[in-house]
């Protein structure tokens, strides 16, 4: 949320597609997308599992060629507080799973 308002009011961004497993089911995602479209911006919302291959593949095969992809940014993320030395290799995987898969 707070990167998209900053990709929008910051660097210009006037073409979005904004991602999540539950795309325009996702709390806020409707309120969101309103928002960047009062700024200017065109905005897609779409439900994808990135870190499944074929989802991917499909979700690329709708871009439009005028608006093609220039940059990706993943954001999702597991939270897993602890202090470094805590950090195990099993936690540290539980944590960068969602990251690394999609990838």
């Amino acid at each position: 949320t707070v990167l998209a308002r900053h990709l929008v009011t910051t660097h210009g961004a006037r073409h979005l597609l904004l991602v999540s497993r539950r795309g325009p089911q996702a709390p806020g995602a409707t309120e969101l997308k309103n928002e960047l479209h009062a700024l200017g911006a065109q905005v897609t919302l779409a439900a994808c599992d990135v870190s499944d291959q074929e989802a991917v593949t499909t979700l690329l095969a709708t871009i439009p060629a005028d608006h093609p992809l220039k940059a990706v940014i993943h954001t999702a993320g597991v939270l897993d507080d602890t202090v470094l030395t805590a950090l195990t290799p099993e936690r540290l995987d539980t944590v960068l799973k969602p990251k690394t898969d999609a990838a």
